[in-house]
């Protein structure tokens, strides 16, 4: 207020002291001005001179302000206090996930891959445990030699079991790794020809090629000496040799793996696999599989994947006879991780001995916000080119068979893997499977008693099966010493086209293990399977079942000294004599002990 009354004032002063010094001049310029300028000018002369005019010794304030284009201020010019909501969220701590485990599932493939893994047997009783920290700063002396480390482990057990083996681990100066590993082991039961023998060599060797890239190599042989004992009396008077069931397998295999870490747009691992097998006399079986895994990255988080696939099994029966079947499949197809998803789209061209094919290959898998759920669907096309090394691995007592067919497996399946906790994962899947010559596995009936040379099954490959299959996994660890696996599968078959049964296959199969490790020294582990009998036909051509099956077993291994260890095993501890293959039972308690001798240097 005294701001406004000082500017009245001097204002006011200031026209007095214009209108009486120079009022002429003003007037004679106001007339100049009027007849030049325009009439916003002659406008300004006027407000000019109506102020000029005004005289009074009372200044208006309120004119004054208004003119002035001045607002009045409010009492009080604190601004008032605002809160403005943003957004609203409730606090919450989510599960921490291990490092270095990530979940995620297996690629799907278009082919079974039968992989053998031949594990040193001085191995199979351990399991990883950390090592102790040590609260001090060291550097550890590197070894001027190679470490070689040799085990030999021999045992002996009831039914004259003998077990030796003897294997050997060495790196040399080039850092190659090399595993040798030999082993024998022999028994006899209860029954007349109930003999078993088997010997084994392997070699798996680490060669590295250069920096980036080295190979893995894998040869191995295998002999298998059993003898046909199912209805065989005791008094028979033919000799061994007319029951023998001898098996042989020779194969090698070699990967490339490339380490090339600069490199990360494209990813390939090409794997060569060869086989010769020999069955029954003038029997035997060739195969030759070669497979590679190719992706190619995209801009983005997209892939391209060429995957390709070929088998070639040809299998010569008694009477020289040759059957070829050839599996040649590409599989190229586009993946794109968007959205915390990962879908796979492509098609699957395949040509085999018959015909050409075209199968569709979708892949879905996603994983539930704010949970550890991992949600998988597919639907692919697997077919296998069976062979006579790989059927006589499911069923040992099995004849030479009359001709081998190429499988197909349709498969639709759903799966849900849950990670619990850092202790607790478990998994359900649920599939539909369109089978096309699905191999089953029946007596061999109708033969006369005087040429009977022990019970044979033969393989029937069913022309179509659909059935609906559930597979369920768990793992608990209890602890560091404590870990428990379980698994259980039901197959049912809905529909079978031929055959009235599935003869051979196991309805329900459940199996679960237990590794303990009390110390240093200890080291325990126990197995539990049970099963439902399969279908067969008996001598009078009618379907039976076999009983369920309840089995448990259970091992120990005890470091003795830093050389010398003690361990032990016990199989069928029910004592029960089960049948997995209808007329073969089992043996009963089976105990074996022995030691492990361990040196290096």
């Amino acid at each position: 207020m005294f701001c406004f009354f000082n500017t009245g004032f001097a204002q006011k002063n200031r026209k007095k002291a214009q209108s009486t010094t120079s009022k002429k001049l003003v007037n004679a310029k106001k007339k100049k001005l009027a007849k030049t300028n325009s009439k916003k000018k002659i406008k300004k002369g006027e407000v000019r001179k109506k102020n000029n005019s005004s005289n009074s010794d009372v200044v208006d304030l309120s004119k004054l302000i208004q003119n002035a284009n001045i607002v009045s201020p409010k009492l009080d010019t604190v601004p008032e206090k605002e809160v403005s909501i943003i957004s609203a969220f409730k606090p919450q701590l989510k599960n921490i996930a291990k490092l270095n485990f990530t979940k995620s599932t297996s690629r799907s493939d278009s082919n079974i891959v039968t992989l053998t893994y031949q594990v040193p047997t001085q191995n199979l009783s351990f399991q990883y445990r950390p090592i102790s920290l040590i609260p001090r700063s060291y550097k550890e002396l590197e070894a001027n030699a190679p470490m070689n480390k040799t085990n030999f482990k021999v045992g002996f057990g009831n039914y004259s079991q003998q077990l030796f083996d003897l294997s050997y681990h060495a790196v040399d100066a080039n850092n190659n790794s090399h595993s040798i590993d030999a082993n024998f082991e022999s028994s006899n039961g209860m029954y007349y020809l109930q003999k078993y023998s088997h010997k084994n060599f392997s070699y798996i060797g680490d060669i590295k090629l250069s920096a980036e890239a080295n190979i893995l190599a894998q040869v191995f042989y295998q002999n298998t000496q059993r003898y046909r004992f199912g209805l065989v009396p005791d008094n028979s008077n033919l000799s061994l040799s007319s029951y023998l069931q001898p098996f042989s397998l020779f194969g090698t295999s070699f990967k490339w793996v490339n380490n090339n870490t600069s490199n990360k747009n494209s990813v390939w691992s090409p794997i060569l696999k060869f086989e010769i097998f020999k069955g029954l006399p003038s029997t035997n079986n060739f195969l030759v599989e070669m497979y590679n895994p190719m992706s190619f990255k995209l801009k983005g988080t997209g892939k391209i994947h060429l995957d390709f696939n070929y088998t070639y099994n040809k299998y010569t029966y008694t009477n020289n006879v040759d059957q070829k079947n050839s599996i040649f499949t590409i599989q190229p197809s586009i993946e794109l991780n968007k959205w915390n998803s990962m879908i796979k789209i492509g098609v699957k061209p395949t040509f085999t001995t018959q015909a050409f094919s075209l199968y569709p290959l979708i892949e879905f898998s996603k994983k539930l916000n704010d949970t550890n759920y991992l949600l998988v669907a597919n639907w692919q096309t697997i077919l296998t080119n069976n062979n006579y090394a790989s059927l006589s691995m499911i069923n040992p007592w099995l004849a030479a068979p009359t001709a081998l067919k190429i499988t197909t497996q349709e498969k639709k399946s759903l799966d849900l893997f849950i990670n619990a906790s850092k202790k607790l994962q478990y998994s359900f899947g649920l599939s539909l499977n369109d089978y096309r010559n699905i191999p089953f596995f029946n007596r061999v009936n109708n033969v006369s008693p005087s040429s009977f040379f022990g019970l044979q099954y033969q393989p029937v490959f069913e022309y179509r099966a659909i059935t609906l299959e559930f597979i369920s996994t768990l793992k608990y660890h209890f602890s560091d010493q404590l870990l428990v696996n379980g698994k259980a599968k039901y197959i049912q078959f809905n529909s079978i086209k031929e055959n009235t049964n599935a003869w051979g296959i196991l309805p329900l199969n459940l199996s679960s293990d237990l590794s303990w490790f009390p110390n240093k020294k200890w080291a325990l582990n126990g197995e539990m399977q049970y099963w439902s009998g399969a279908s067969f036909l008996n001598n009078a051509d009618k379907v039976y079942s076999l009983a369920n099956t309840l089995v448990l077993n259970a091992s120990f291994h005890y470091q003795l000294t830093q050389h010398l260890s003690a361990w032990a095993k016990a199989e069928n501890l029910l004592d029960k004599k089960y049948q997995r293959w209808a007329e073969y039972p089992s043996l009963g308690v089976q105990l074996m002990a022995g030691i492990v001798y361990s040196f290096h240097k």
